[in-house]
């Protein structure tokens, strides 16, 4: 068995896994600014798990870690404002020593991309691009069926597209939050949205059309620059604004000599609980037996 775990803004998401098989998922609410007592935290929802499956430690070959932000080091990560307490720490020996296990450590984003690779619509083809819509505005890029890191292991970090002026138009779920709380919800969390049909919601065909052109510029980006036959849009965004988002997709084709080339389908992620936990989980067998 392997183990799981995301760090995410409100969530740290668990799965524990069998050779290649979610087992169970669960979660726990990520809270406060105590790094040791996360980690405590941490170790007691380990604990539950494996005591659900009559499991022991000693059975578990490893972790994988996968946490938002930006990699710096190994398992060191520049994680948003909420997460500071995660950030700049390399976490992996912290992790380890509090747990007893092996940990290798990954972006929550490319690990959701991994998730989708393996249990998604990502098995039906070798290169594509996942949007990750998470807290912040970014992905991770699939290639031959494997992840692939970029020389600093931040490939997919698609929030360098856009620079201070418009950081604000991201499709980014936690702007999306803030636009719902202002237009009378302000008790709504990214949780209460995940099964909501947002279509009809006050404010909401609003900002899609306000962050429709952030969105096809990073769809425009990954054609001129991956040119991945699928780009899914994934991560925390109900699949009812993903399907808007499609909608208003404009791919940049120009015809010549009266002929287009071929251009990516979009497409809806299939893995929605906990992705980043899922391919967090799927590390271990890739470093030690796959």
């Amino acid at each position: 068995m392997t183990l799981g775990i995301s760090i995410n803004v409100g969530s740290i998401g668990l799965c524990l896994m069998g050779f290649g098989e979610p087992l169970e998922n669960t979660e726990i609410p990520q809270a406060g600014s105590s790094l040791s007592e996360e980690m405590d935290r941490i170790g007691a929802a380990v604990k539950d798990i494996l005591a659900r499956r009559s499991a022991n430690r000693r059975d578990v070959l490893g972790v994988g870690l996968a946490v938002a932000g930006h990699r710096m080091l190994e398992s060191a990560f520049n994680c948003p404002l909420p997460l500071a307490h995660w950030s700049l720490i390399d976490l992996a020996p912290l992790l380890g020593a509090k747990l007893g296990l092996p940990i290798w450590a990954d972006n929550v984003a490319r690990t959701a991309a991994l998730a989708e690779a393996i249990f998604g619509v990502g098995r039906e083809v070798a290169d594509f691009a996942y949007i990750a819509h998470l807290h912040g505005y970014g992905g991770g890029l699939v290639s031959g069926g494997m992840p692939f890191r970029g020389s600093f292991g931040n490939a997919g970090e698609f929030s360098v597209l856009f620079g201070q002026q418009d950081y604000e138009e991201r499709p980014a779920p936690s702007l999306l939050l803030r636009h719902l709380h202002a237009n009378g919800r302000p008790d709504l969390t990214l949780k209460d949205l995940k099964s909501e049909d947002l279509a009809q919601w006050q404010g909401v065909a609003e900002w899609v059309d306000r962050v429709a052109p952030a969105h096809n510029r990073t769809v425009n980006a990954l054609c001129a620059v991956f040119d991945p036959a699928l780009i899914v849009l994934g991560g925390e965004l109900p699949h009812s604004l993903a399907r808007m988002l499609i909608e208003r997709t404009e791919i940049n084709n120009l015809p010549r000599h009266g002929a287009l080339r071929d251009v990516p389908k979009l497409a809806v992620a299939e893995v929605i609980d906990a992705p980043g936990a899922i391919g967090a989980a799927l590390i271990p067998l890739f470093e030690t037996v796959l």
